[in-house]
């Protein structure tokens, strides 16, 4: 069945009201009619069940008969501090990063960060990611669309004060430290930070510093990834030691 994302504002009794570019995707692309079935899931976590009973100019009226909120999240709340890349990377690790559970994104620059985009670019990368989010959340059947934050400096990223129980940054300088130590020590999380640098790799002295800002330095192995496989390696790693895969 498909299935449309709608805000709270639009949810009233039992109907439920499809705009923009959902209706768009309802009607033109779709080609949904009065009368089939249709899940609504809104920005609480909730499923509305129903059926599409008219459309006008601005929306498409659903018929809600139905609402559950399905335990599809991860308990584990994961933010993830991607290094922006080359390319079409981004797109990918953010439709990637959705399936797997993430609660939220951080696009960032560091030394070796390639390339570096003005903020009107900036700008127009964010709300094309937030639509690769909600298209990957449709697909996978969560009920929340992970925040995506505005791109900034590894400087900034590492000296603000998250509100999280375990901040790391995966570096191939690391040797030692891998993720599976951590969890004999650490039987338990709820929240976790993880930082994933670019192609070149986090410099020497970022790397001084996170560990200055109280991240922990940690290995994915002996192998070079690239930074989209190293999110996706370190995702799935996390959610199987302290989320639901696994």
């Amino acid at each position: 069945m498909a299935r449309f994302f709608v805000s709270k504002k639009d949810l009233r009794g039992k109907t439920g009201r499809v705009s923009g570019e959902e209706l768009e995707h309802m009607r033109r692309v779709l080609r949904l009619r009065p009368g089939d079935q249709v899940t609504l899931f809104d920005d609480q976590g909730w499923e509305h069940e129903g059926v599409i009973r008219v459309y006008t100019d601005e929306f498409g009226e659903v018929e809600i008969l139905s609402s559950v909120r399905p335990e599809r999240e991860s308990p584990l709340e994961i933010t993830l501090a991607q290094a922006l890349g080359k390319g079409e990377k981004m797109d990918w690790v953010v439709e990637k990063a959705t399936e797997l559970g993430v609660r939220r994104i951080v696009p960032f620059f560091s030394s070796r960060t390639v390339p570096r985009l003005d903020r009107e670019r900036l700008e127009r990368r964010k709300s094309r990611w937030e639509k690769i989010a909600l298209a990957a959340v449709k697909q996978s059947g969560r009920g929340r669309i992970p925040e995506i934050l505005p791109a900034g400096d590894f400087t900034d990223l590492i000296g603000r004060p998250w509100e999280c129980q375990l901040k790391l940054f995966f570096w191939e300088g690391e040797s030692g430290q891998k993720l599976a130590q951590i969890r004999r020590e650490r039987d338990r999380l709820d929240s976790i930070l993880l930082v994933i640098g670019p192609e070149g790799g986090f410099s020497p002295a970022e790397a001084t510093e996170a560990k200055r800002c109280g991240f922990q330095p940690v290995s994915l192995g002996k192998r070079i990834l690239r930074t989209e496989t190293a999110a996706l390696a370190a995702l799935s790693i996390v959610q199987c030691l302290w989320g639901d895969i696994g």
